[in-house]
């Protein structure tokens, strides 16, 4: 038996070099990520406080406004004992007094919610006549506090901020006063071209009711609860806006209440008017007392470029100080050389001139002797540096005949892919199609990643690597794995016939693993089927009944099945049933699905069955594993 060395000689300074750069890169990438991020909280910490300090400031500035007009005597009058002339003098008071303090309108409403006068009384959306009772601002108010509202008019479907105050008559509120303020000034000031974040103002049951991107406006960040849809639909807050979720995911979230969260792009019609997808670091402040939350959000890309410049810049450091090292190793190593051969021919000098004379017989006795001994011994060193140079020789060859055999199998598909991707992107880009390039330049992008976890396989073939067991979508991955096998010569004899489960199945693999896995199995179904025969391939995705945490993915096919005598050793390392197979596909895809800790069987299906061969993937769903280990 032929035991496996570990890497040895020059082989495992380099080895240890690359971990090292790869090491002091990565850290050197989330040390600047985070203290760019760091500054960028303290950064938006401020800007969250100025806004939430402004807001309020702007809505106190209103508070007074109905609190004064509630203390007019005039007001109560017209209350207690309303009629047309009092109906007049009101009106033209309060379009005085709103033109003084420059709100939206101001109206009084009788104690059943009814408005009296009103300083818009002579616009085509007046409010005079209009009840008002359903609104919490009036309920609030008639109850002898202070009404505070955000919401679409009724009247006017313009939204605004609605604030109240009691009229009160010997103890007895008598009515109440209100006022409308229009807050599109604030979005306004938020949109400056030299601001570069985004801002919403979420109410208390968590609708954003102002923003600078105005797509945002009206949406939520998570589904409301039953009581929150009840008052909103009661309260006509909103009159006919569906109230949509805002597209979104959140990563990471802080103990202050700050996250990290990526803003997605709707597969929908609404999509146009959204900004595009991309991580930002979002802040929040509370506004009291209507419990209304400010969220300030920056994108992350300054974040992320400052991270790969340290990166760089650490692996530029890690580069030189490696070349100083080595230099100074060698220039150290050929003065010890040079000081040990300069001390030996000193000892062997004064040694050979005390012997001399007594050696001089014994050498002339001897030198035919000694001259036999050296030809032989020649001879003998000859032959064995010719032996040790053909057992290095031997070694080499293997080792890159394995890796070649390796990278050839593995990387030969996703590079027709690569090039048929890229042929097709320069033609769309001559035809003006910049989406449909940018698509297929994201598709080069996945496989070249791909390229890159094939070599890190054939670098540590049974060892586990760190994405061996992270989510991913099944059919995300059949889907990927589908563009490529779609470039492949004679696809067009390939017909599917897909089983999936209703729900979105998440395993726990490697995602390029995955689709490596697929691949391989879907190309030998593909290379089973004769030339002239169409290929019949049956993916059926489903989840154990008894078992809800395991995932089976079978790939079936129309093909003469697996030889009997194959069976057993047909996930063998270099075993191949195909005169120009290598053996390798289904070796590789054993070890990731092993890795993921799931497995891959084969077996034939029986002639009652359809015939060909059946290979089963089994997984671990990933939403199980995750509620095991909470």
């Amino acid at each position: 038996m032929l035991l496996r060395k570990r890497p040895s000689g020059p082989l495992l300074p380099v080895l240890l070099a690359v971990a090292s750069l790869a090491l002091l890169a990565w850290a050197s990438y989330a040390w600047v990520w985070q203290r760019q991020l760091d500054e960028l909280h303290r950064t938006l910490d401020s800007r969250a406080e100025l806004y939430a300090a402004s807001i309020g400031g702007a809505l106190n500035k209103y508070e007074f406004l109905p609190l004064a007009v509630a203390q007019s005597e005039a007001v109560a009058q017209l209350l207690e004992h309303p009629d047309a002339a009092r109906v007049a003098q009101i009106n033209a008071y309060l379009v005085d007094i709103n033109r003084r303090a420059g709100a939206f309108a101001v109206y009084v409403l009788d104690s059943q919610g009814t408005t009296l006068a009103s300083s818009n009384w002579q616009d085509r959306s007046s409010y005079v006549g209009v009840n008002y009772g359903f609104r919490p601002y009036f309920k609030q108010a008639i109850a002898g506090g202070i009404g505070r509202f955000y919401g679409i008019g009724a009247s006017t479907f313009e939204a605004g901020y609605f604030i109240s105050q009691p009229v009160l008559r010997n103890g007895k509120v008598i009515g109440i006063v209100a006022a409308k303020v229009n807050l599109d000034w604030i979005e306004q000031s938020w949109r400056s071209p030299s601001a570069s974040e985004q801002i919403w103002l979420k109410d208390a049951n968590g609708v954003i009711i102002l923003a600078t991107t105005p797509a945002f406006k009206f949406r939520t960040l998570g589904a409301l609860g039953s009581a929150a849809k009840r008052d909103i639909s009661e309260q006509r807050q909103f009159l006919q806006e569906n109230l949509p979720i805002l597209p979104h995911r959140l990563q990471r979230r802080f103990a202050d209440g700050a996250s990290v969260m990526t803003l997605e792009r709707p597969p929908s019609s609404e999509a146009a008017a959204l900004p595009g997808s991309g991580d930002y670091l979002a802040v929040n402040r509370t506004l009291g007392p209507l419990h209304w939350q400010i969220t300030v959000l920056a994108e992350l890309d300054q974040v992320v470029e400052a991270a790969r410049s340290g990166a760089v810049g650490a692996a530029l450091a890690w580069a030189l100080l490696m070349l100083a090292l080595m230099y100074a190793r060698q220039r150290r190593r050929r003065l010890d050389e040079r000081q040990h051969a300069q001390q030996t021919l000193a000892r062997a000098y004064e040694q050979l001139e005390l012997k001399v004379d007594q050696r001089t017989a014994d050498l002339l006795h001897a030198n035919v002797r000694l001259q036999a001994e050296v030809a032989e011994r020649e001879r003998a060193e000859q032959t064995l540096r010719y032996a040790q140079a053909e057992l290095v020789q031997s070694g080499k060859l293997a080792a890159i005949g394995q890796m070649a055999a390796g990278v050839t199998h593995e990387l030969n598909q996703p590079l027709a892919a690569l090039q048929t991707f890229s042929d097709n992107a320069r033609v769309l880009l001559e035809r003006g199609r910049i989406d449909d390039a940018l698509d297929n330049l994201t598709t080069i992008s996945a496989l070249v990643t791909r390229l890159g976890y094939v070599t890190s396989q054939l670098k540590g073939f049974a060892r586990r690597g760190d994405d061996a067991r992270k989510p991913v979508s099944v059919r995300q991955a059949f889907a990927h794995t589908m563009l490529q096998i779609r470039t492949r010569p004679g696809a067009q004899r390939l017909q599917l016939h897909e089983q999936w489960p209703q729900e979105e199945l998440v395993v726990l693999c490697s995602a390029i693993g995955l689709e490596q896995v697929l691949s391989n199995l879907i190309g030998n179904a593909m290379e089973a089927v004769p030339a002239e025969k169409e290929v019949q391939l049956w993916l059926a995705v489903r989840r154990d009944g008894a078992q809800a945490g395991q995932a089976y993915i079978t790939v079936t096919d129309n093909g003469p099945g697996i030889p009997t005598t194959a069976l057993e050793r047909i996930f063998d390392p270099f075993y191949t049933t195909r005169e120009e197979g290598l053996g390798l596909g289904l070796s590789i895809s054993a070890g990731i699905v092993r890795a993921a800790g799931g497995s891959l069987a084969a077996r034939n299906r029986s002639t009652a069955e359809g015939g060909g061969a059946q290979f089963t993937i089994t997984l671990t769903c990933h939403d199980h594993h995750k509620g095991r280990d909470e």
